[in-house]
């Protein structure tokens, strides 16, 4: 039987000066997050429904600028909402192509504030292909300075 190895962790951080409940509605509330993740030269996301409790369950449509005649479907189910510290989802995606979704993973988002700094860590685990890894990291990278961007 083929053993399955989880890799190292994904851990990404950014101190924003905004509040932290500013930044917790920007990372839930669906009307804010389809005006700042992304950019025209990469990757928006056009679409996101959310159902913000534990068990509900959330998906995002996107498109990438090299292929805007698809629509990237990203997904999952909360599994902590902790208003405004802590939201951890499932996360599972067809980037690699329309009805071929990746294994299931999870994304934590970790919010402090400290005189009107919020910073925001967030934690993706149970990645197992090195190669989608290191694209993820790029990506989670972006994102947070896009939600930087926005949230101020």
């Amino acid at each position: 039987m083929a053993q399955i190895e989880i890799l190292a962790d994904i851990v990404e951080s950014i101190a924003i000066e905004t509040p932290i409940r500013t930044v917790f509605a920007a990372l839930t509330e669906p009307e804010q997050v389809v005006k700042w993740w992304g950019s025209d030269d990469s990757y928006r996301i056009v679409e996101m429904e959310a159902d913000l409790r534990v068990g509900g369950a959330w998906k995002t449509v996107g498109i990438a600028a090299k292929e805007k005649d698809r629509r990237r479907n990203a997904k999952g189910v909360y599994r902590i909402v902790d208003p405004p510290r802590c939201l951890e989802m499932t996360f599972i995606h067809d980037f690699e192509g329309p009805d071929t979704f990746s294994d299931e993973t999870v994304v934590r988002y970790d919010l402090t504030e400290h005189n009107g700094v919020t910073t925001v860590t967030l934690t993706h685990s149970g990645i197992t292909n090195p190669f989608e890894r290191d694209g993820i990291s790029k990506a989670w990278c972006e994102m947070l300075a896009w939600l930087a961007a926005y949230a101020v």
